[in-house]
């Protein structure tokens, strides 16, 4: 349909050079030139030759060819005739034929199709791929179109028609074979040789349009890979048997389609390409261990070969060695160390020892065995009897299995004897002796009896007391460390309490292995809860407490009370608290660092400062002396208890100050001491001395100054208003027989009379001195008063005319410090 192919003969006369020959091909009858060409030939060949392709299919109109020789050296010969491939244009007929038809073409060419009408027509357009194109006039009968850079198409082709009225046809464009890709050959069992190849491109074709797939071995056979059971499948492998006593092969592939051919050949020594494949594995499930067989059937003698298997999850891969043969082989692996009531899935995969290894088996499922197993621990108590406490949990591997009991058995060594029992809870006390004896606990299921926990309980001994060490948790839980036992031989345990150190107990328990001094708690752990941790070490005597932590998550302000006692030691400037609070005590939030103590003074005015705080670091200290008080004066006392987090609620309490009664009784007892001595000074003149007219001047007594001062700070003595009082002034100057005596006057401790002084006249309008002195009935009462005027004897000497300016200037710059008044 497409292509012309051309003979002619060869010039004798010019035999020993290349000959050049123009070609021209012609088309229809009127011999329109489509195509001219140079072509060159050898000397030696009798007959040259050439094929000529038309766009235009050759059925379509009539080619003629013409040919003649060209030459550089003399002129070109003469054309030679025309020789024409006739088309059909000029068969009889009477519908419109079109070309081309059914046909399998290259894709990206460029294609032109033609209608070839009974009659002369005359159209403007035709149709491909539902396109309409523009037509070229081949001749009155003959019409076509030129279509360019076809694409590929799917297994149905693409139409073309004349008209919208005419009938359509289809034409298939694709592209040729390509060369195969990865073409490989190996053996599984030494019996069959299997090929396999990649496919780039799909053409995705009908059956007698698809490519054709031939081995051809060593030259010797052909096997086509066509399967007749599925002629519709493209094939990527093809299988032969093993040729007996062969060990090279050399395997060609053909791949041909009506556009082309292609071809890929391997070459490879058979013992180097034997990938042993297991037909079959099989699985026998335990509950923590299994058993995988492995079958596999060849013929393999001679060869050593390798088998291994996979275990998922997991990845764990064991290996067996084993010698070939031509019979069937097992190969036996045991899978350890399962999860009970798990789901695992193995494969496995054998190989020629040197060889890579060959394809794995389809992954086999399976299960292991439900386990049910008992952690068991227990409390020894030894007063009133010393009886042990067992407790225990179930740990299954399936959450809906079900224990219908649990199997207890005691063994005792002296006397040796054996007892067992069957209970239904998980907690048992049992009575001991002073000897040791060891404990199993297992549990009775569907399935039977589980496998059995074993605990020692040691014989009796004297509890060493163990010192408390403090923890402080973090956010997660605990992290508990503790010094190597050396005499450890087995697991510790680390016990404690889920509802803190305070009870009730929920006991809880963990095994940590010997090697191990440390241990990450991250249970349900509660803020201001106290846990106490108890670290046993093992051997073979059994458990023994090793250490004990206690510790909180989260320290947390106190929640309890003080207690103060309520008749503390108080004196006029003091008291001494004292107070009873258990600082160990477990239920606490936090632990106790010490006490804030706050004094709070009690005024009329109703403050509520705080005048005094003072923290205390010792918690076991529980008295305080708060000094610096006021005399009689109520104080409130607040005191509380601490924790690092903070203090918790005060205990509240009011004590008064007592009165200071040393000072008042010094206040009294000392005027008095001084009117003594002065009665005593005045007693042994009492026949020398009458007051029936005279005047007695008493000079102001002053205290002590240092009890003055004290006095101040204490405020005992205080400045006081006086009360009214009558002062009698008589100006009569003493007789000369009175100055005698005084002025002769022996007893000098009394001088602070003065016998030349006379009381000023100023101090009329201020507090008077009034000395009321009866010779019968002695001193009866005595007023003193402390001025800053005292020594006025040169006031008395002064002349009257300057008395009354100076009495003014003195009485305006009086002052008096305290006034005393003492009445015998």
């Amino acid at each position: 349909m497409w292509r012309l192919e051309m003979a002619w003969t060869m010039n004798q006369k010019d035999e020993h050079r290349n000959q050049t020959y123009e070609i021209q091909v012609g088309r229809s009858t009127n011999m329109d030139i489509v195509d001219s060409m140079n072509v060159s030939r050898g000397p030696l060949d009798t007959v040259h030759t050439m094929v000529w392709t038309s766009q235009l299919p050759l059925n379509c109109v009539d080619h003629s060819v013409r040919i003649r020789l060209i030459s550089d050296a003399s002129p070109s010969s003469s054309w030679s005739l025309w020789k024409t491939n006739y088309g059909e244009m000029n068969l009889a007929h009477n519908e419109i034929r079109m070309f081309p038809e059914d046909q399998v073409l290259r894709k990206g060419s460029t294609v032109m199709f033609c209608c070839i009408y009974p009659t002369e027509t005359n159209i403007t357009s035709m149709y491909f791929n539902n396109t309409e194109y523009k037509v070229i006039n081949i001749s009155p009968q003959v019409k076509a179109i030129r279509v360019e850079n076809i694409k590929a198409t799917n297994q149905y082709g693409v139409n073309f028609y004349c008209g919208k009225d005419s009938d359509v046809v289809l034409n298939v464009f694709t592209f040729p074979p390509d060369k195969p890709q990865d073409f490989r050959c190996f053996t599984k069992d030494m019996r069959n040789i299997y090929c396999s190849w990649k496919i780039c491109r799909d053409t995705d074709l009908q059956v007698p349009l698809r490519r054709k797939y031939t081995l051809l071995i060593s030259d010797s056979w052909a096997v086509s890979c066509n399967p007749e059971s599925n002629p519709e499948s493209n094939p990527t492998s093809c299988s032969f048997e093993v040729i007996p006593q062969q060990i090279n092969y050399n395997i060609t592939l053909l791949v041909t389609n009506s556009l082309g051919q292609e071809s890929e050949t391997y070459i490879f020594n058979i013992t180097d390409r034997v990938f042993p494949v297991p037909e079959r594995l099989d699985v026998t499930a335990g509950v923590l261990d299994s058993a995988v067989v492995l079958q596999l059937n060849g013929r393999f003698k001679g060869l050593l070969l390798v088998c291994q298997i996979e275990l998922e999850p997991g990845g764990t891969i064991q290996e067996l060695d084993k010698d070939g043969s031509d019979s069937m082989q097992h190969y036996t692996f045991r899978l350890q160390h399962l999860k009970p009531s798990t789901k695992y899935s193995t494969r496995g995969r054998c190989a020629v020892q040197g060889n890579d290894w060959g394809q794995w088996t389809p992954p086999r499922p399976f299960n292991t065995g439900l386990l049910v197993t008992v952690d068991l621990w227990r409390r020894i108590r030894n007063v009133p009897n010393r009886t042990v406490t067992l407790v225990w949990k179930t740990v299954s591997s399936d959450s809906e299995s079900y224990t219908e009991a649990y199997e207890v058995c005691v063994s005792n060594s002296n006397p040796q004897r054996s007892v067992c029992m069957n209970v239904t809870q998980t907690k048992v006390e049992l009575p001991l002796d002073i000897h040791k004896c060891d404990i199993t606990v297992r549990a009775v299921t569907q399935s039977g009896l589980s496998i059995p926990s074993h605990i020692t309980i040691p014989s009796a001994y004297t509890a060493e007391i163990l010192k408390k060490k403090r923890i402080i948790g973090n956010e997660k839980g605990f992290q508990l460390t503790w010094t190597r036992d050396s005499a450890a031989t087995c697991d510790y345990i680390v016990e404690w309490c889920m509802l803190g150190s305070a009870p009730p107990c929920n006991l809880q328990w963990s095994k940590v292995p010997a090697n191990q001094t440390s241990l990450n708690l991250n249970a349900d752990f509660k803020e201001g809860v106290q846990y106490t941790f108890t670290v046993y070490s093992c051997n073979a005597e059994g458990h023994r407490p090793h250490e004990k932590q206690i510790g909180y998550l989260k320290e947390q302000e106190p929640t309890q009370y003080p207690t103060l006692d309520s008749n503390p030691n108080i004196t006029w400037s003091s008291v001494n608290l004292k107070w009873s609070f258990n600082e160990e005590d477990p239920s606490h939030a936090g632990f106790i660092t010490g006490y804030v103590i706050k004094v709070q003074e009690d005024s009329e005015a109703g403050s509520d400062l705080i005048s005094f705080k003072q923290y205390m670091d010792d918690p076991h200290s529980k008295s305080f002396t708060v000094s610096g008080l006021e005399e009689d004066q109520p104080y409130t006392f607040h005191l509380a208890a601490c924790t690092i987090a903070g203090c918790g609620p005060e205990t509240t309490a009011t004590f008064r100050t007592r009165k200071n009664y040393y000072l008042l009784m010094a206040k009294i007892s000392i005027p008095l001491l001084v009117l003594v001595v002065c009665c005593v000074c005045l007693w042994s003149h009492r026949s020398m001395l009458t007051f029936p007219f005279g005047i007695l001047h008493l000079k102001a007594l002053d205290l002590d100054e240092d009890l003055y001062e004290a006095s101040e700070k204490i405020h005992s003595l205080r400045i006081e208003d006086c009360t009214w009082c009558d002062v009698e002034i008589l100006d009569m100057p003493p007789t000369a027989a009175e100055k005698t005596w005084l002025a002769s006057a022996e007893d000098l401790s009394c001088s602070f009379i003065s016998p030349k002084v006379a009381p000023p006249s100023f101090l009329t309008p201020s507090c008077h001195l009034t000395a009321d002195i009866y010779a019968a009935t002695g001193l009866t009462n005595f007023t003193y008063m402390s001025s800053v005027l005292q020594d006025v004897s040169s006031e008395a000497l002064e002349t009257p005319e300057t008395k009354a300016t100076k009495q003014e200037s003195e009485f305006s710059g009086f002052s008096s410090d305290y006034v005393t008044s003492v009445a015998t």
